[in-house]
């Protein structure tokens, strides 16, 4: 590939930027288990903290040679309409407009056995492995265009996350990236696909896609500002009512497994991005609650111990402790004993409280 049609990453990220974001757990890097190649792919700490720059934007499935050439340069991260970190696209602005498909984004990367697709951190996942046995067996004599990252949409039944498409196993079509630039282009810059595009619509203003109607069973759109390459997404509340559903994400699940001793992170990785920061907060509430309970039968130990004549005996100190309302807790914390379980059960938040009023980011 001449120079004309292809980047590096140290073109791409000012010097020491990309390795400062993976030292500070906000990029991840994966090698190939075959080949010379990484991935850099933001990560759950990154979205959680809402730690968005130039690298971390970038870092969504890019692939690199060993030598630092850029392989593969997918979409920068866009957000939803409305997010923050999203897009702000005049009302008047011309735009291309097309069906937020409902799977997960491949990315097509050149290798010795030809075009193979990863995911947007991994080559080895389930939907990589099978995006990229489909594309070699069922499309055979394709290649990429030179110069450009071809981006599909993995869909098949052991893959569906909300939207039923009806048996479908194929790679949909999104767009292109030009490796050297990261400009992006609408599925018309790869002429040649001989799979299916993703849906266009005719709304040619972005007021126009805002008032688009809903369509039902379909995720929403994706919303593409010409003059300025930016993205945003457009989610239907029906889609966001269902996901909600199907992942089963509560504020109960989320305090049963810091109980069992998960992390924020360990919570967060299997959510779409947007649910990092109401799981971040609920964890934040919860760790918080429990350490002012214990800062609280702590104190109340001591006041207790204060006004207890010279000589004490057990039953001095019940005959105030049992009065109090965390009586139970400060025998414990008198014997020794220990109770941070129990305080725990105290906080356990009510069996419905989910996100409310939350979108999110599938990919």
């Amino acid at each position: 590939m001449s120079p004309t049609t292809t980047t590096t990453l140290a073109a791409i990220f000012p010097p020491g930027a990309l390795d400062r974001a993976i030292a500070e757990g906000l990029v991840r890097a994966q090698v190939h288990p075959e080949l010379p190649l990484t991935i850099y792919n933001y990560t759950e700490k990154c979205t959680y903290a809402n730690l968005w720059d130039e690298v971390t934007l970038a870092c969504r499935g890019l692939i690199s040679d060993a030598g630092g050439t850029v392989l593969a340069r997918p979409l920068v991260k866009f957000f939803n309409h409305g997010q923050p970190g999203a897009a702000v696209i005049g009302l008047d602005e011309p735009v291309v407009v097309t069906d937020k498909a409902d799977g997960s984004l491949g990315i097509v990367y050149p290798t010795p056995d030809g075009p193979a697709v990863a995911t947007r951190g991994s080559f080895a996942s389930d939907q990589a492995r099978h995006a990229t046995a489909l594309l070699r067996e069922r499309y055979p004599h394709w290649s990429p265009p030179p110069g450009l990252t071809v981006l599909v949409e993995i869909i098949y039944p052991g893959n569906r996350i909300v939207v039923d498409y009806a048996g479908l196993n194929d790679l949909i079509l999104l767009g292109a990236v030009e490796i050297a630039t990261g400009r992006s282009f609408p599925p018309g810059a790869v002429a040649d696909w001989p799979g299916p595009v993703v849906e266009t619509f005719t709304y040619p203003t972005f007021e126009q896609a805002l008032a688009a109607p809903t369509r039902p069973g379909r995720e929403g759109l994706v919303v593409h500002a010409l003059a300025t390459d930016a993205r945003v997404k457009i989610k239907y509340e029906e889609y966001v009512h269902l996901h909600r559903i199907v992942t089963g994400l509560s504020a109960r699940g989320v305090w049963a497994a810091l109980g069992t001793g998960a992390t924020v992170a360990e919570i967060a990785e299997p959510l779409p991005d947007e649910f990092h920061g109401w799981v971040t907060e609920l964890a934040t509430r919860l760790t918080t609650g429990l350490a002012e309970l214990e800062k609280q039968v702590a104190q109340a130990h001591d006041e207790i111990m204060e006004g207890l004549p010279e000589g004490w005996a057990r039953k001095d100190y019940a005959m105030i402790a049992g009065r109090h309302p965390l009586r139970g807790y400060l025998f414990a914390h008198l014997d020794g004993k220990p109770y941070r379980r129990q305080l725990w059960e105290e906080l356990k938040p009510d069996g419905d409280e989910r996100p409310q009023g939350r979108t999110f980011d599938d990919e």
